[in-house]
This record gives C-alpha cells, structure tokens and sequence, in this order.
C-alpha cells in the first residue's frame, strides 16, 4: 500500500493539467475493511458530465485514474459516482463495488460510501478537501 501512495502524486499530477478544479481528500473510514481510501484526487470541469477520480484503491485494482460521473451539483454540493471492479490479489474475481462521494461545496467537507454490489453492507467514511492549484 505505501508504494501506491508514493506513486499517488505522480499519478495527481498528471491529471491534474487536465482538470479546472482538483481536489486532494484526506479520509477516514467508519468501521471496518479497506474499502475508503485515506486520500482521494478529485479532478473535473465546472459544467461537466464526469470527473476523473484516484486513490490507492482505484489504483490497486485499476492501475490508474479513473472515469466518475457527476450525479448531482448545485450551488451546496456535488456528488461524484463511479464503479470499481475488485479482485482478491489471487486473480480471482470479488465484485463491483459502487463509490458515491459528496462534496459539501462550503465547507469542502466529504462523505463517502462504497457498496458492494448486490449486497447490503456498506461501507462509509468523511473527511475534508482542499483546492489544489492547477
């Protein structure tokens, strides 16, 4: 998990040319599982219909950024969504695990959810963001 941190900024930078906003998340999940990561980079364009995401867990499973689509956004919050396709490290296949996040655009607070599809568990956390410069 540290190597995917330290290769996190790399990883930020490269997106971030590509965003008008940038956000850097520090999170914390409630309960247990590794399922929330501890930072999340939030890249997207005011007005648009997606935003590219990233964290340690996108980047463990995916080995990239990902697409995210923006479900929701006014003048108080917006609200990122995106699927995560997850396997156990053995190759074999776990699920598709659904990440909703919203951002409370006042006071850059962040909750976050990631809920294994076709199950009832959920898993939640929060934190808060900051404006990284472009």
């Amino acid at each position: 998990m540290k190597s995917v941190l330290l290769a996190l900024p790399l990883v930020l930078a490269a997106a971030k040319g590509q965003a008008a906003e940038t956000l850097l998340c520090e999170l914390t999940q409630f309960g247990s599982g590794n399922w929330i990561p501890e930072i999340l980079f939030v890249g997207y364009e005011e007005g648009a219909d997606t935003a590219v995401v990233s964290d340690p867990v996108i980047l463990t499973f995916n080995g990239g950024p990902t697409q995210a689509q923006i479900v929701a956004d006014n003048a108080r919050r917006i609200t990122f969504a995106w699927d995560l396709r997850a396997n156990d490290g053995r190759g074999n296949y776990v699920g598709r695990f659904i990440y909703r996040a919203t951002l409370q655009k006042g006071s850059l607070q962040m909750t976050i959810s990631a809920t294994p599809a076709g199950y009832a568990n959920r898993f939640t956390g929060r934190g808060t963001c900051r404006r990284e410069a472009r």
